[in-house]
């Protein structure tokens, strides 16, 4: 029973000085990823809003060829709605049948519709209706603008976007304080993204 409790002098454990070492390797290797990932991030986050212009653009374009809210006159529409919204570009024809949607159910909340925040941001963005674009006497809309903002400055992203009906999607990096929401920077005459 004495065995038992002897050590043995064979055995080696790691030293303090091996333990710092590898520590320290540890940090140095999280040093440099954890920047990375979070560019990584911001870059992926961009590129959703910048696709979230596109599909906004192509959906308008459709609801305007296509005269979808059905009223005679080709014209397009500044909501984004939640599903049996009529007329939106969840459900323009008021069908309820989500294959007539022109937008799909990821955009249901991005929208704030001109107001401070969003309930459910698309990666990060809230998406709004440029309000400087105003209807004509019919109240119709004869041209359209959809902007996106940051939820978070440099912890999302670092960009807003924006997109009218020439079709160009703009951006512009926004001047809100780090970690502050943003305040949909891009407009008509931000310069377009490459």
């Amino acid at each position: 029973m004495l065995k038992s409790i002897k050590s043995k002098k064979g055995e080696k454990g790691f030293t303090l000085i091996e333990l710092l070492v590898v520590a320290a390797i540890i940090g140095i290797l999280l040093a440099i990823a954890i920047p990375n990932l979070i560019k990584a991030r911001m870059s992926a986050n961009e590129a959703n809003a910048r696709k979230a212009m596109q599909t906004l653009r192509d959906a308008e374009g459709e609801y305007f060829e296509q005269d979808l809210d059905d009223n005679g006159n080709r014209d397009y529409i500044d909501v984004i709605g939640a599903f049996a919204t009529v007329p939106s570009l969840r459900d323009p024809q008021g069908t309820g049948l989500e294959e007539d949607a022109l937008v799909d159910s990821s955009f249901e909340g991005a929208s704030d519709t001109g107001g401070t925040d969003c309930s459910d941001p698309k990666a990060g963005y809230c998406i709004t209706f440029d309000a400087a674009v105003v209807a004509n006497a019919n109240g119709l809309f004869d041209d359209f603008g959809w902007q996106t903002s940051m939820t978070s400055q440099n912890k999302v992203g670092r960009r807003d976007f924006s997109v009218y009906g020439d079709g160009v999607i703009r951006c512009v990096v926004s001047t809100s304080a780090t970690s502050a929401p943003g305040t949909f920077e891009a407009d008509r005459t931000s310069p377009g993204c490459d």
